[in-house]
């Protein structure tokens, strides 16, 4: 009874037709623990919506989860418990034939000349600056995790094109061709196509990064150079479709120190911050989590 309508349309929100559309990314999602999480909170939500039983787990992990990860390991790990969370509750799962949307990024480095015969042979048009720009940025991608942020954001089209040509049947580009689309797959999870990204990301200050990092620190994340969590708060940003939603933990440090104060503008100047939890270090016992240093839990609406 107290309920009243608004004058004009609401449109700051976000528009979801069905379970099958979400998609959550965690950018750096080690051995998965967030992601087998999300995926008992799915599972309720399709249940909520009608769907069949047998059928959620696999919509949930061919639609739904998506990860990126540097170690080659900790994302077999990561697949593994997507994959165990989808049998229990479908014992027919793995008859589906349905992989966990968990990449592995690889570095892929072009031989000096290769990309130019490669392009010769396709066709120059489709290759504009920013694509070219893109094949390169992934050489070190085990350094730099999802903190590239790719030229080309919308690759699919592109992965199309490419894999119609018949490139595979020429031995001295076949090579050159899987490297592509290496770079092109790759790109295609970097992009800024997730409703929620959730991450707790790495943690590491200036004093542990290599040259290469940090060079790369200064230059694309000016901000938040200070320490690799604050980079993803940045990162995870850009990897979200409007209106959507932001969720993390991390360190403390962020919300203090003045070194970050650029990005403390940044994000009140760009984002709505829809939840957050402060643990503070309270000395000899740790924090509420038990660890040594304080930590913050947030939710970020990305409104821009």
């Amino acid at each position: 009874e107290y309920y009243i309508e608004p004058v004009d349309e609401e449109k700051d929100f976000l528009v979801v037709e069905s379970p099958e559309d979400l998609k959550i990314c965690d950018p750096a999602c080690g051995s998965g623990h967030m992601l087998t999480y999300t995926f008992d909170l799915l599972y309720k939500i399709y249940e909520e919506e009608g769907y069949s039983t047998k059928d959620i787990p696999a919509l949930i992990v061919k639609n739904n989860l998506f990860g990126i990860e540097i170690d080659e390991r900790a994302g077999e790990l990561a697949a593994f418990a997507l994959c165990m969370k989808a049998v229990d509750k479908d014992r027919r799962f793995f008859e589906r034939k349905i992989q966990p949307n968990i990449c592995v990024l690889e570095n892929v480095k072009f031989e000096k000349g290769d990309l130019n015969k490669y392009m010769d042979e396709v066709g120059g048009n489709l290759f504009t600056m920013p694509l070219q720009n893109t094949l390169t940025q992934f050489e070190e991608a085990k350094n730099f995790g999802s903190l590239i942020r790719p030229d080309v954001t919308d690759v699919q089209e592109i992965i199309s094109i490419l894999e119609e040509k018949e490139i595979w049947s020429n031995l001295l580009l076949h090579h050159i061709h899987k490297q592509v689309l290496r770079v092109l797959h790759q790109a295609e999870y970097l992009a800024p196509r997730y409703h929620v990204v959730i991450a707790n990301p790495p943690y590491m200050g200036g004093k542990g990064m290599n040259d290469l990092l940090k060079r790369f620190a200064h230059n694309c994340y000016p901000e938040s150079k200070s320490d690799f969590f604050a980079m993803f708060i940045e990162r995870g940003l850009k990897m979200l479709i409007i209106q959507g939603y932001l969720a993390m933990i991390t360190m403390e440090s962020w919300m203090f120190l003045s070194s970050y104060e650029r990005l403390r503008n940044k994000l009140l100047n760009s984002i709505t911050i829809k939840s957050m939890v402060h643990m503070p270090y309270l000395g000899k016992g740790g924090t509420s989590m038990g660890i040594n240093f304080g930590t913050a839990a947030f939710i970020f609406h990305n409104e821009l």
